[in-house]
């Protein structure tokens, strides 16, 4: 298996190249990010990770989920 080149800061990753860092499937990294479970960002309809949320997920530091908006209803 070749050596993966070093993560970039100034780079988003998606989820195929996130995941060769991460050792986890790309569908796996979609989903976790869809529950909130580890640490992304959503570009339009794809999912992004920068090289600190790889960092992070690698290195198991927990994640904070994001404060969900609450849905204003009209009586």
């Amino acid at each position: 298996m070749t050596e993966l080149p070093p993560l970039r800061d100034d780079v988003l990753y998606d989820a195929e190249q996130a995941s060769r860092y991460i050792g986890r499937t790309p569908i796996w990294l979609k989903r976790a990010a869809r529950a909130d479970q580890i640490p992304a960002r959503q570009v339009g309809r794809f999912w992004k990770w920068s090289a600190a949320n790889i960092r992070s997920i690698v290195e198991g530091e927990p994640h904070v989920p994001r404060r969900r908006k609450r849905s204003r209803r009209t009586a």
